[in-house]
């Protein structure tokens, strides 16, 4: 049980459990409004990848009820496939590239983008194969809405170099990826995951409170709201690179407020550059 109140400070505070949680202030974008290609909106989507880096992209009635659908569903596979014995979800394990099973700390498993036809999906993934890739070409559709729209607004150079690194049709390491990040019993034992997205473009969805993020300007530690109805959303190292540092790819970290085992699963997507 968690309730919001707004602090004095560009931030919010959040009682989970029986701590006090300073939570980020982060915006919402309309992602039909980026599509629209909507000044303000456009406008409010640079400002917040040029600060914080993390923002929250809304949806349609329409695609959000699509997308709630196909998350729980997501998250009943991870269910499923997570608690396989080991050697069981070892026979998705890929040698030599990022997707397939992976255990390095915490457990997941990722469906490249450019092999989703051909890509062999474990059970229960491949009973839901048709839904699960559907999901996996909407969130592709989603970063690219949110690159355009960047891209567009750093300049013609910048959106010509940005677009020509994103060719739909290139080869890129672009997938959707389905991680399983247990609780601790004490937060003392939780293991630091600090760290910045390599890429371009990463959505998250996770039900659980899970994620904190680091000012820009302070480097102070904030959690992030794990709001329904929307994905968080933020930029990554390529596009701070690319774009000469002013947009901001964020420091962060996956944690748990209060002590207690409990399974927390993500659900993510993330956009790279071609080869």
């Amino acid at each position: 049980m968690s309730q919001t109140v707004t602090s004095a400070r560009s931030q919010l505070t959040t009682i989970v459990g029986d701590r006090s949680l300073d939570v980020a202030d982060l915006d919402v974008i309309q992602l039909e409004r980026l599509v629209a290609t909507d000044p303000v909106e456009t406008a409010k989507l640079l400002k917040a990848a040029e600060s914080q880096g993390f923002f929250y992209v809304a949806f349609n009635d329409d695609l959000s009820a699509k997308i709630a659908g196909y998350l729980q569903n997501s998250y009943k596979n991870c269910h499923e496939f997570f608690c396989k014995p080991l050697d069981e979800k070892m026979k998705a394990f890929r040698d030599g590239v990022d997707n397939g099973y992976k255990k390095a700390g915490i457990e997941s498993f990722e469906i490249p983008r450019d092999e989703q036809n051909s890509f062999t999906l474990p059970a229960p993934f491949a009973a839901d194969a048709a839904p699960t890739l559907d999901f996996l070409n909407i969130c592709d559709g989603i970063t690219r809405v949110v690159l355009r729209s960047l891209s567009e607004s750093l300049g013609p150079n910048e959106l010509s170099v940005l677009e020509n690194a994103h060719r739909p049709d290139g080869h890129s390491d672009s997938g959707l990826k389905f991680v399983s990040g247990p609780t601790k019993a004490f937060i003392a034992n939780v293991p630091d995951t600090t760290h910045t997205d390599g890429g371009s473009v990463t959505l998250l969805w996770c039900e659980k409170w899970a994620s904190q993020m680091q000012t820009k300007e302070t480097k102070e530690w904030l959690w992030i709201d794990p709001k329904p109805g929307c994905v968080l959303v933020n930029v990554a190292n390529y596009l701070q690179r690319e774009s000469g540092d002013r947009l901001h790819s964020p420091v962060h970290k996956v944690s748990q407020p209060v002590d207690g085992e409990e399974d927390r699963y993500f659900v993510s997507y993330f956009l790279r550059p071609n080869h």
